[in-house]
């Protein structure tokens, strides 16, 4: 197929503020344009509250804006995140599943804060992190942010490995909504569920192939295989993934702070020409029809 895209440089995977960025909406949109960016999926964890902000930035900047939500589900044990583009933000089965992961996420936000008051004996952890995400939901950065705030660790890596990974003092597992389930609930909006950075999962080849067939067998219709900083091995386990699969190939930044230098909105290497870009499939709206042909993502 013809790698065509009406976008010259999309970005399909980002956060704002709303989650667990650094930035507000209308401020990442301004970043996206100021770096060429002139499609842009806001994919914030669990949520989207972002996506009336960013909309109306986007107007003003010239940018298309994808609505999106990143998903937080269990595939066994296992927490993995998967990607909706183009959702419905009003549709009610999307609402409902927002409104019980964000209760989830406070549960457990608290929850780390208590482990954190006692493991790092901070005062009152998780009202900081909330303070400082401006959110009841801080995410697992905003506490490590507060450790290193506190001076109790040298920077967030540190934050996790001792304190916030899995089997540390003050991690603590969530009961997402299963894999399965995900994705129905973001095909029942009129999303294309992407399964997100593959490649952080530190699977083996054989459990990576595993996880890609029981997405793709629960409704998933794309990866992400474009990325930045993909070492020529994680990039063939990839492609070889969506090729034996046969799904369509998705890319974006992942980008949550102008600190993250490695990973600037809409510097993305090219996409395969012989892929099916995620924008051509039949739920990407109508960015298939408005195809223009053009160089993908050149950096």
């Amino acid at each position: 197929m013809t790698n065509t895209v009406p976008f010259q440089r999309p970005d399909l995977h980002c956060h704002s503020l709303a989650s667990d960025g650094v930035l507000a909406p209308a401020d990442l949109v301004a970043r996206a344009a100021e770096y060429g960016v002139d499609a842009l999926a806001l994919t914030d964890h669990d949520t989207l509250a972002g996506l009336p902000e960013a909309r109306a930035a986007a107007a003003t900047h010239g940018l298309t804006l994808i609505d999106g939500i990143e998903l937080s589900v269990l595939w066994g044990t296992r927490e993995i995140h998967v990607l909706g583009l183009w959702v419905d933000p009003q549709c009610p089965v999307l609402g409902a599943r927002v409104a019980a992961q964000l209760d989830a996420r406070r549960e457990r936000a608290r929850r780390i804060g208590a482990r954190l008051d006692k493991a790092a004996r901070i005062e009152d952890s998780y009202a900081k992190a909330c303070e400082r995400a401006a959110s009841d939901t801080p995410g697992r950065p905003w506490f490590a942010r507060v450790l290193v705030d506190e001076g109790v660790v040298r920077d967030q890596r540190h934050a996790f490995n001792r304190f916030l990974k899995k089997g540390q003092s003050a991690f603590v597992s969530t009961p997402w909504v299963t894999l399965e389930q995900g994705v129905q609930d973001l095909l029942a909006a009129g999303g294309v569920p992407v399964l997100a950075h593959p490649q952080a999962y530190n699977l083996t080849r054989k459990r990576l192939r595993e996880l890609v067939r029981d997405f793709r067998n629960a409704g998933g219709q794309a990866m992400e295989a474009v990325m930045p900083g993909l070492s020529p091995h994680q990039a063939g386990l990839l492609e070889e993934c969506w090729r034996h699969f046969g799904l369509a190939v998705s890319g974006g930044s992942d980008f949550h702070s102008p600190q993250q230098k490695w990973l600037a909105l809409g510097g993305l290497p090219p996409f395969p020409p012989d892929g099916t870009p995620v924008w051509q499939l039949p739920a990407a709206g109508h960015a298939g029809s408005q195809a223009l042909t053009s160089e993908v993502c050149a950096p």
